[in-house]
């Protein structure tokens, strides 16, 4: 006779299940996919024995649920904005969300023009508008337990839409900021899509106070029309004691170019996934991210390519600074479909560690059913070049100062790939500010 342990539900899992039940009914559009990640959820958070989840133990880390973040009052959200808007040289056109509502009055839609349009979320699950048809249309082809607990609790968001054959001149920020003295819990939900033909940038931010356990889920599904263009950057700075979740769901057609990149210097937990998939051939993609993690923080960057057409080419390139006892997590994934002839897919991934109990941990990953492909990957993790430090500290530079500019050039590489000089040369600032140095950067 054989007795199956029984399940504990920790106290995040019984907060889940009670919210789950708490919820007012959602509208016919959301109602099916709101029970089918209810459903999901029912198994509990992902454990280390859930391999996708191995390195990143959400069941440990997620302790609580924190309760639903209260809307911030104008003069809190206004200084909130001003401490995290930074970007020199940049005049982006600006989408705000405070504590996870949109915020009419730090945004600029009325400067919009007709290339792109902006739909408010809210309002539409308020109405139970047709429209939000459209929401989770890619992510239905995901199951997550982090996108799961998106779709069972976002409230609000924004459907942006790119319209064909435009070239949107300047890029569209989407900043996402919390208030939170005491811990909270947001979920937001965008739908962006990119018309055939349309070349457009987005900025992606994400910041909040360093002394509170508040915890942020963002979920982003994406669709690139075919012949577009599309440049994404995404910014996360976080508190220190945050916890932060998000997923990218993206579909690409045919002839598109999509160049995504992620700098992660916040949260005290983090995971950052993009599950991507070619839907026409000659398409490119580029996923790039640099991550500076310190303390004992954890940062986890996990991505899924699915190649299912041919002719078609994706690179992954990841650059971590792992320093104290910090640990970074990359684990990249490409799949190559029966169909997906004359795919050329590589991944790189690169860490370096400062300190003694730093920990760096690359799981790449390639599963080939085609027999006329290209695909490799790659992983190096070390210390920095004593002979470079010795060249540096050999021309009067300080000791910390020359670890600085080796770290800072490092991870500015795979920066250096936006071909945007405002948002690259605020991103260094930004690494710089984090790696703590204080000279003048070449």
């Amino acid at each position: 006779m054989s007795v199956e342990p029984r399940r504990v539900e920790t106290a995040a899992e019984t907060a889940i299940a009670a919210r789950l039940a708490g919820r007012d009914a959602a509208p016919a559009p959301l109602a099916a996919q709101r029970i089918a990640a209810g459903a999901l959820l029912a198994d509990g958070l992902p454990s280390r024995r859930v391999e996708a989840y191995r390195y990143t133990d959400l069941r440990a880390g997620m302790r609580d649920l924190a309760p639903p973040a209260p809307a911030a009052g104008p003069a809190e959200a206004a200084a909130a904005l001003a401490a995290a808007w930074d970007w020199p040289g940049v005049a982006p056109k600006r989408l705000v969300f405070v504590d996870g509502r949109f915020v009419p009055a730090l945004s600029d839609l009325a400067t919009l023009d007709g290339a792109v349009t902006v739909v408010q979320l809210a309002p539409l699950v308020a109405a139970g508008d047709a429209r939000l048809e459209a929401v989770g249309r890619l992510a239905g082809t995901v199951a997550d337990p982090v996108l799961a607990l998106n779709t069972a609790f976002w409230d609000d968001g924004a459907m942006i839409a790119v319209a064909p054959g435009v070239t949107v001149a300047e890029p569209l920020a989407i900043v996402h900021l919390s208030t939170a003295a005491a811990p909270q819990s947001t979920f937001v939900r965008h739908v962006v899509s990119i018309g055939e033909g349309a070349t457009a940038r987005i900025l992606e931010q994400h910041a909040g106070p360093a002394g509170v356990a508040y915890q942020s889920n963002v979920a982003i599904e994406l669709a690139v029309g075919a012949g577009a263009r599309l440049a994404w950057v995404r910014l996360q700075e976080e508190g220190a004691q945050a916890l932060h979740l998000s997923t990218l769901v993206a579909h690409t057609g045919t002839g598109t170019t999509f160049e995504h990149l992620t700098v992660t210097l916040g949260a005290a937990l983090s995971r950052q996934q993009a599950f991507v998939r070619f839907g026409g051939p000659d398409a490119r993609l580029a996923l790039h991210a640099a991550t500076h993690m310190d303390g004992r923080r954890h940062a986890d960057h996990t991505v899924v390519v699915d190649h299912a057409v041919p002719d078609c080419a994706s690179t992954e390139r990841f650059r971590s600074v792992v320093a104290d006892e910090a640990r970074s997590v990359v684990q990249g994934r490409i799949n190559v479909w029966p169909r997906a002839q004359h795919t050329d897919a590589r991944m790189m991934t690169q860490a370096i560690l400062t300190g003694d109990g730093a920990e760096a941990i690359n799981k790449p990953e390639l599963e080939i059913f085609a027999d006329d492909v290209q695909c490799g990957h790659g992983a190096t993790c070390g210390r920095l070049d004593d002979d470079q430090l010795f060249y540096l500290r050999a021309r009067g530079i300080p000791a910390a100062e020359a670890e600085a500019m080796l770290l800072e050039a490092f991870l500015a590489e795979t920066i250096e790939g936006i071909d945007d000089a405002p948002v690259v040369e605020a991103l260094k600032g930004r690494l710089a500010a984090a790696l703590g140095r204080t000279g003048d950067r070449p």
